[in-house]
């Protein structure tokens, strides 16, 4: 029913308007490519998603905001279901039109036969879900995806794209033509959900359990978490299917980055936009790519991520490859997903021998401590030092109290500082060339977080300073690249340790000008980042003209 063919053109026209082609390659499949010359900074994709996105834990249902956010005016409840609440009647009325009216009556009539259901402890999220993805948008009857409405100029008079229901579809029309094995992804299918959705009718007859889990393994390969940095790590707010934003592949030296702009004014409900700009200047037929998982992480952390989330195992420019291009040591696979270190391994008693030998063996091949006991078999003082670390970072990590967590975050640091690893030590692992980042920059990015930031609460402003500086400068050394939101964030926290801890206007004025600097690249001009670095700059030293820049 679905052209991919046809599809691919209209993509390319719709695409056009950014300076942006699509291509297919044998090896990367469907990926987008630049169609001229940009320049850092560069919006090269702005696109809005697909249907209303599902919240994230206690969120505005219809923008997603938190109510500790100072854009939230109100807090009304669904007076109907009372388990979700909207911050303003436009918020309520767009959730409304995007599927809520319909999840809220369907939920009412479940929970009043089953109210002890296990399934209320995640909110409407998994039902919402099914609906939205499997069954809001499955055509009740056997009519094609591209009708004349794909031909409507839906967004000609809009700074950002609009997806439609054969941009959504075409991923799994694709697979189908490719021979993709889908089915290997389907991991641990929500029978269970998708039968209550079923049978509360959420999810319409027409549509078969194999186009359920066709959706549930596209969803997991393909949506986004819409996240924002506003001081701390970002927390997801939604997940959103962008199939527009999709077709940019990844790569852990990304040449763009991904940011998410709420847009009030240009359309009938709150949206959140998906945008992508240059973080450098990039040639004309280049592949554009942004990092799917934090590429300041050890190359073994992204490629067991990359495998359990899209399944692959990456071969960009920064993780181990041969002198034919293929994977060197890539992860084992797993029952479950683990992809980091200090965490406790996902063992269950209902695994049998075999899977909890192999997840074991994931877990050993993300440890730093085994990399460490292999690629520095020759110097046991750093192979300990790696250990001790480590040990430290995960006591840290679970500590209650500040002080301890310093404590045990500064010793690490310091180790980690001191360390240094022979330049030759990847021959070791019969690599040709270094991890990149070394796996221990990574555990120093941690550990120096901790410190700085329990060295602020502590208000030891000139340690966390201090702390807090050698971190960006390790960042920089994780992402090969100063352009990042991260960066741009911790540079905003710096500025407001110097000027309002210390006092130190020129260093909080250096700090703040470097991060709005950033954050126009990374997060946009508009960001949380932007307007925090800005307002501080007019109060410092009266700059104000940043606002029109």
């Amino acid at each position: 029913k679905h052209d991919t063919e046809a599809h691919l053109e209209r993509t390319r026209a719709r695409l056009a308007r950014f300076g942006v082609d699509v291509r297919d390659d044998k090896k990367r499949g469907r990926c987008l490519v630049a169609a001229k010359d940009f320049k850092r900074g560069d919006l090269v994709l702005a696109n809005a998603p697909y249907g209303l996105p599902v919240p994230m834990g206690d969120r505005c249902a219809g923008c997603f905001l938190n109510e500790d956010d100072d854009r939230v005016r109100d807090k009304m409840r669904c007076k109907a279901c009372d388990m979700v609440w909207f911050c303003s009647q436009r918020c309520m009325e767009g959730a409304m039109d995007g599927g809520h009216a319909v999840e809220c009556a369907a939920m009412r009539r479940y929970f009043a036969d089953d109210p002890d259901d296990a399934i209320r402890e995640n909110g409407f999220v998994q039902f919402s879900a099914l609906h939205r993805n499997c069954g809001k948008a499955h055509p009740e009857k056997d009519e094609p995806l591209d009708d004349a409405e794909e031909d409507e100029p839906l967004d000609d008079h809009l700074p950002y794209l609009v997806p439609t229901a054969a941009d959504k579809a075409n991923t799994i029309a694709r697979w189908a033509l490719d021979g993709f094995p889908w089915r290997e992804y389907c991991g641990d299918f929500a029978a269970e959900a998708a039968a209550g959705a079923r049978r509360c009718g959420l999810i319409p007859a027409s549509a078969t359990d194999e186009t359920i889990k066709k959706e549930v393994v596209r969803s997991r390969m393909n949506d986004f978490f819409i996240q924002q940095w506003r001081g701390g790590d970002p927390t997801p707010m939604a997940g959103a299917t962008y199939p527009l934003g999709a077709l940019m592949n990844h790569s852990c030296e990304p040449l763009c980055a991904c940011s998410y702009r709420l847009e009030l004014d240009a359309t009938r409900y709150p949206t959140w936009i998906q945008e992508f700009r240059c973080v450098t200047d990039v040639r004309e037929g280049t592949e554009l790519t942004h990092a799917y998982v934090d590429a300041s992480d050890w190359s073994n952390h992204r490629r067991a991520e990359l495998l359990d989330r899209y399944g692959f195992v990456c071969d960009c420019p920064r993780c181990p490859t041969n002198d034919a291009g293929e994977p060197v040591n890539p992860p084992p696979t797993c029952p479950l997903p683990y992809s980091k270190s200090g965490v406790a391994p996902p063992l269950t008693p209902e695994m049998t021998r075999k899977d909890r030998d192999a997840q074991m063996a994931r877990v050993v091949w993300c440890q730093e401590a085994c990399w460490a006991q292999v690629a520095l078999e020759h110097d046991k003082r750093a192979h300990v030092a790696v250990k001790i670390c480590a040990d430290l970072i995960a006591a840290a990590e679970s500590a209650e109290e500040v002080s301890v967590e310093r404590a045990k975050a500064e010793k690490a640091a310091d180790l980690l500082r001191k360390l240094k690893v022979d330049p030759d030590s990847h021959e070791n692992l019969q690599m040709t060339e270094p991890f990149h980042p070394c796996p221990t920059v990574p555990m120093r990015i941690r550990a120096l977080q901790m410190a700085s930031n329990m060295a602020m609460i502590e208000q030891d402003f000139e340690s966390s300073l201090r702390l807090g500086e050698e971190l960006v400068e390790t960042m920089e050394a994780g992402y090969r690249t100063r352009w990042h939101a991260r960066i741009a964030n911790e540079l905003v926290r710096l500025g407001g340790v110097a000027a309002d801890g210390l006092g130190n206007d020129e260093s909080a004025v250096e700090k703040y000008r470097e991060a709005l600097e950033i954050g126009k690249v990374t997060c946009g001009r508009d960001s949380w980042v932007c307007e925090r670095a800005k307002y501080a700059l007019a109060v410092l030293v009266g700059e104000t003209h940043y606002d029109t820049d």
